[in-house]
């Protein structure tokens, strides 16, 4: 029961930050550091942004085990699946015709997708099933340079949106502020949602005390 729990809280950390991402690129102000690449590739390609994700995704994920020397975590063909599929619902479903053309409404949505990304990413972080491969690739590089988890996503981030500039997305003002904020906002959730890897750390420890 305690694991069905955590799966729960884990695919909806995984939805929450899909809904986030696509408020971000409905806004207007400027797709999401990350996302611009996707968002680029399929303004070439007959293909939706989603499954650019999902393309993109595997690739990492094989140069996280390269960069770990271990097998490349099948695993997280799961939260791909999940965050490629759930992006594309939110942007060419229950999202696809809002439009958001005065000022404050554009920016009360790209500040609501925001949170909603920092939100979910650290939530369903904290739980004990697989990654998705950026955001492992993000904790891989954490513990191989000791930098911090908000230093290591601007750095990344920048170099993203670098490359989706470069293919025609619209990076725009609020692909810097993602860039920016969106590190240290999940460093400070991720703190915030400690209480979750209680719920599967706090039974090992005690069997542990108890050995």
């Amino acid at each position: 029961m305690k694991y069905l729990v955590l799966f729960i809280i884990y695919i909806g950390g995984l939805v929450i930050s899909s809904l986030g991402l696509a408020l971000i690129i409905r806004s207007g102000l400027g797709v999401g550091p990350g996302d611009s690449i996707a968002v680029g590739l399929s303004m070439h390609l007959p293909v939706t942004v989603g499954s650019v994700m999902i393309a993109a995704f595997i690739v990492l994920l094989l140069v996280n085990a390269k960069l770990e020397s271990k097998r490349p975590k099948f695993e997280s063909l799961i939260p791909i699946i999940i965050r490629g599929r759930t992006v594309d619902i939110f942007l060419y479903g229950l999202l696809a015709n809002a439009e958001y053309d005065v000022w404050w409404s554009q920016w009360g949505i790209f500040t609501l997708g925001l949170l909603a990304t920092a939100i979910g990413i650290s939530v369903y972080l904290r739980t004990p099933f697989p990654r998705i491969p950026l955001d492992h690739f993000m904790m891989i590089m954490n513990e191989k340079t000791k930098q911090s988890k908000s230093f290591i996503r601007i750095l990344s981030e920048s170099a993203m949106a670098l490359i989706g500039f470069l293919l025609g997305a619209p990076v725009g003002f609020g692909t810097l502020i993602v860039a920016i904020l969106l590190g240290p906002l999940i460093q400070t959730t991720f703190r915030w949602a400690r209480p979750i890897a209680m719920l599967w750390t706090e039974p090992r420890k005690k069997l542990k005390q108890k050995a």
